[in-house]
């Protein structure tokens, strides 16, 4: 089988490895650089539908997906030498590769193919956007600290309108500096957010602020420094915290799970009944 329909075929089990295991891999996938260092082509692995824009020739497979709440499309500028490079790539996510079609029919080449057929339904969505949708909504509400556009323009000219991380002036956007997830526990407040460039917001992706800048003590400061004028306090390492977020985020599942079964049992009553002639 090709490159392209292999990549294809795995696109559902690389997103949902972003979703349930690491959020912060599918920012790196939007990431040019890492892209190429990690898979060998020449374009961001994915890009959000916005930014694509009606740009031709249009680079990505059609097929839309929706990662952590965002619509992305997947670049079709695949070569036949990024095989190795995908391969480990699914390794390391423990990503099982499925290359078990047939190249000139396309086709199942196992025996059972009525079987495989089944199994193989599309992914939807996954629960995961939901659950990492909650659990930044309930992150992002805590403290009742209010700022509007005006206060968010202010902090990029504390920053000389320039990238916190690099210095880098141009198209920015808001970053947090401590990521908003249940591992960073970080918070939607002014003191958490910075300016950043695209390509800095991509690469430090989840990690830590003072680990992506530690050849920058200057900027960690500036940072800090930051955070103390509008009076953020990271939470932390915070255990009990963790574990209430972990509660919510099995609690989206279990919600879900049961609407699902509600409905079904309504559709199965309603497809028992007989219609009277």
């Amino acid at each position: 089988m090709k490159i392209g329909k292999l990549v294809q075929r795995h696109i559902p089990a690389i997103f949902e490895y972003c979703e349930t295991k690491d959020a912060s891999e599918f920012t790196r996938l939007q990431d040019a650089r890492y892209s190429k260092e990690a898979l060998e082509i020449i374009y961001p692995f994915c890009k959000p539908i916005a930014s694509i824009g009606a740009k031709k020739p249009d680079r990505h497979y059609v097929k839309e997906f929706a990662v952590c709440g965002i619509q992305v499309r997947v670049t079709n500028e695949w070569k036949e030498k990024s095989l190795p490079l995908f391969k480990n790539y699914l390794r390391k996510c423990n990503i099982g590769f499925d290359d078990s079609f047939d190249e000139a029919s396309d086709t199942p080449t196992c025996a059972n193919t009525k079987e495989r057929k089944a199994s193989a339904r599309f992914k939807p969505p996954s629960i995961g956007n939901g659950q990492n949708g909650v659990i930044r909504y309930i992150l992002s509400q805590l403290d009742e600290e209010q700022f509007n556009a005006n206060d968010w323009e202010q902090v990029k000219a504390d920053f000389g309108q320039c990238c916190a991380y690099c210095g880098t002036d141009g198209k920015l956007e808001r970053e947090h500096v401590i990521p908003i997830n249940r591992d960073a526990l970080g918070e939607h407040r002014l003191g958490n957010l910075v300016p950043a460039c695209q390509s800095c917001n991509a690469k430090k992706a989840g990690d830590d602020f003072r680990e992506f800048l530690a050849e920058s003590p200057d900027r960690i400061t500036t940072i800090e420094s930051h955070m103390a004028k509008h009076g953020y306090e990271p939470i932390g390492d915070h255990t009990l915290i963790k574990s209430i977020l972990e509660m919510a985020h099995a609690d989206v599942r279990q919600l879900a799970e049961r609407y699902i079964a509600l409905i079904e049992a309504v559709l199965a009553e309603e497809r028992t009944i007989i219609p009277l002639k």
